[in-house]
């Protein structure tokens, strides 16, 4: 996973002096390569312990580790040649933006566990749509795109619920977890609960990195949104939560192709 993308990903996380320490080393790398993790705090107008905060909120294990990742992503930066317009309206850019992560989700190859997952909605006796924090509303929409199937399953939006989820869990729940970071600290427990109890998990987030990924009997990893170059002084990023609620309604929609066959298919047997 590259810079941008962990930035993406943890950006709700950052604070605004995490921020404003992005894009000025965005504006000027060098800043991290050519200086000790001292000398880059000074330039940043922060401290040794919040550079070191910073990188460790980002994933990375150490200093070290980060100053490799900005070398890196400088080195890509100045080989990549893509063609910019400077005519291009800050709306266009964005809607650009927008419109790629979107045809990126097209180019994944997850048309089957789409399709186990419609499957597996229609058959489970208890599903549970799982947001804590900032996805809570990405589950929710899951929640109401099914409405309109006629399934109704709940939605597990806060720490109360969540907390009492894994007193309840067995092999007749099927828990869709919806999280951008897929933080281990939120999910390791109810996740290593669902799997001692045979429930089946579904992992939906942004970070391929994360160990809870293989605890999850499906995993759908989907692309951030990267926000266009801005010359402000704080950095600006789209939300990631945009592209959970575009995979809700995708989800619902496999749902629907799914009771159409089964519709169809029962049609024919009544015939027979």
């Amino acid at each position: 996973m590259n810079l941008k993308e962990r930035i993406s990903i943890y950006y709700t996380s950052l604070t605004t002096t995490e921020k404003r320490i992005y894009t000025q080393i965005m504006d000027n790398p060098h800043i991290i390569i050519d200086h000790s993790i001292i000398e880059a705090g000074n330039l940043c107008h922060t401290s040794k312990s919040a550079m070191l905060r910073f990188a460790k909120k980002l994933g990375y294990r150490g200093y070290s580790e980060f100053k490799y990742a900005i070398e890196e992503s400088t080195k890509k930066d100045l080989e990549a040649t893509p063609l910019i317009n400077h005519n291009e309206t800050i709306l266009h850019q964005i809607s650009s933006s927008f419109a790629l992560t979107i045809q990126a989700i097209g180019q994944l190859n997850y048309d089957h566990q789409l399709q186990t997952l419609a499957t597996d909605i229609d058959q489970y006796p208890y599903i549970k749509s799982i947001g804590i924090g900032n996805s809570a509303f990405c589950a929710n929409q899951l929640v109401y795109s099914l409405y309109s199937h006629n399934k109704f399953i709940e939605g597990v939006v806060d720490d109360v619920q969540f907390s009492y989820l894994n007193n309840c869990l067995n092999k007749d729940y099927l828990l869709i977890i919806f999280s951008v970071s897929a933080s281990s600290t939120t999910y390791t427990k109810l996740m290593k609960t669902a799997k001692t109890k045979g429930s089946k998990i579904v992992l939906i987030t942004m970070n391929n990195d994360s160990p809870i990924n293989k605890l999850a009997d499906i995993v759908f990893t989907l692309p951030s949104n990267i926000a266009p170059t801005s010359s402000s002084s704080v950095l600006k990023q789209l939300d990631n939560r945009t592209t959970l609620y575009f995979f809700a309604e995708i989800i619902s929609y496999y749902y629907g192709i799914f009771l159409e066959k089964k519709t169809s298919l029962k049609k024919k047997t009544s015939i027979i």
